[in-house]
């Protein structure tokens, strides 16, 4: 009799047990980050973090919409995002003055803090100081973002990340309508760096070192079963550097 020589399966370049932990993970992301954001503000917990509090202005969304355009409270209440490219705000350069939250008129950015970061959207390498933006936490793009508020009435401005130049290292992406520009300086020194805190931080440095974990895990998987082509070994290479880079970056935040 002959013997039948049964032949390995070669795995694919990502088995099936580390894509259903991925998305199990996304999926998690997309549904308990939102649940627990709304939960927040049902309890009237604190969704933002100064660094130091200012006097607050409430007002009802009927009261902001009788003051504000149509695009400034869909900025501003509803937390939109306007088209690059789109703002007038864009154009003002190398000029002196302040500019000032739309809604409430408090300062948010000295002119001189302002800078071409080539995305379309006025961009700041500081505040006016460390008593003038807010911060929160974004998961809408499913990795947790650092979202920047009017701290006095909590009016949506932008983001901050941390791809900006000297001195802070820091760029405020804001929408231009969101802001009005003012001629009037402020004499104080801009404000800190902001330090995001660790709940911050955490999530995005928690979810990269999984994904790449599980990249790596891809790719010695592909070489034990003798699979070298580019695709197998690169992918997950590249992957895997990726996601660990950005675990390590988030954490060097703290």
């Amino acid at each position: 009799r002959g013997i039948t020589m049964k032949h390995a399966t070669k795995a694919p370049v990502f088995s099936a047990s580390p894509l259903v932990l991925v998305v199990a993970t996304v999926c998690a992301v997309l549904f308990i980050a939102p649940a627990c954001d709304a939960f927040v503000i049902r309890h009237g917990l604190p969704r933002t973090t100064a660094l130091s509090a200012r006097d607050k202005i409430t007002k009802s969304d009927d009261e902001w919409r009788s003051i504000l355009t149509q695009d400034q409270f869909y900025v501003l209440r509803e937390e939109g995002t306007e088209p690059p490219n789109s703002s007038q705000l864009n154009l003002i350069d190398d000029a002196e003055g302040t500019f000032i939250c739309a809604a409430c008129k408090s300062p948010l950015f000295p002119a001189e803090a302002k800078f071409d970061s080539g995305t379309g959207w006025p961009s700041f390498y500081a505040p006016v100081d460390n008593d003038a933006v807010a911060f929160h936490t974004d998961f809408k793009l499913l990795l947790p973002r650092t979202e920047c508020r009017c701290a006095t009435c909590d009016g949506h401005l932008g983001h901050m990340f941390d791809d900006g130049p000297d001195p802070t290292g820091q760029r405020f992406c804001m929408n231009g309508v969101a802001m009005e520009f003012s001629p009037t300086t402020i004499d104080e020194d801009v404000g800190e760096p902001y330090k995001p805190s660790a709940q911050q931080v955490l999530p995005t440095a928690i979810f990269n070192a999984f994904a790449g974990a599980l990249a790596f895990n891809s790719l010695l998987t592909n070489v034990e079963q003798g699979i070298t082509s580019p695709l197998a070994i690169g992918l997950p290479s590249i992957l895997a550097t990726y996601c660990g880079l950005q675990a390590a970056r988030a954490l060097s935040r703290l």
